[in-house]
């Protein structure tokens, strides 16, 4: 349980006296006597829950983990009625009962109690409840990895020319099977990575572009490293 979700509980539990007939509000601490019963859940101490180191950290973490163990003071405390504050004080023992997370203790209140909080003594018990944290689990994204195989990968060198074979400088040569694009430098040249049609590769197709004409060349099938791949290009009047 929460903080938030065991005042809840506190609050709960007074309104479940009213449905009995026994109209209450809560308030976290003392407050003067009013017409009505009034229901105090006071924390008197807070400790580590020993539960939280017991077993080492869990493989697979629960949604919520154990963080203290929190004692209150619970009170009832009604203007000249004492059988209506002992029976209220009857009904929030059954309801501690019925409540996981929660348990009664034992210990009994000294006079003390009363005398430093400047109240006269009421019908009171004490109570334990195991506070706990949400624990947040990271989200894990899929993260999907590509192996380069770099024995299938191929530096092809080539030139981009015209059809009177004049070096095309800025020509724009891209690898449609993978989006690769280069572009060729002064003298026409460029190196582009593609599959070895020797390593089992299918073979593809290059698209060209320069001065406004688009044409597409099929990798041809024998193209190695060391033997130059000459590209025509044939732009307006050739």
């Amino acid at each position: 349980m929460d903080l938030a979700m065991i005042h809840a509980t506190f609050r709960a539990w007074t309104v479940d006296l009213g449905e009995r007939g026994l109209a209450a509000r809560f308030a976290h601490g003392f407050v003067p006597a009013a017409e009505g019963l009034v229901v105090t859940a006071l924390l008197l101490a807070a400790r580590p829950d020993p539960q939280r180191r017991a077993h080492g950290a869990p493989r697979q973490p629960p949604p919520e983990r154990p963080l203290a163990r929190l004692c209150y003071l619970i009170a009832v405390s009604g203007p000249n009625d004492e059988a209506q504050s002992e029976q209220a004080l009857l009904a929030l023992l059954a309801a501690v009962d019925r409540q996981s997370g929660m348990e009664l203790l034992s210990a009994e209140l000294p006079p003390s109690l009363w005398l430093a909080y400047g109240v006269t003594p009421r019908p009171a018990f004490q109570l334990e409840a195991c506070l706990t944290e949400r624990v947040v689990r990271p989200v894990l994204t899929a993260v999907r990895t590509h192996r380069l195989d770099l024995a299938g990968l191929v530096t092809v060198h080539g030139c981009v020319v015209g059809i009177d074979d004049t070096p095309i400088a800025g020509a724009e040569i891209e690898l449609l099977a993978t989006g690769r694009v280069v572009r060729s430098d002064h003298r026409g040249a460029f190196r582009l990575c593609m599959p070895n049609a020797g390593s089992g590769a299918e073979s593809g197709w290059v698209r060209v572009q320069a001065r406004g004409v688009e044409q597409r060349f099929p990798i041809p099938a024998t193209i190695t490293e060391h033997r130059p791949w000459l590209l025509r290009l044939q732009l307006p009047g050739d």
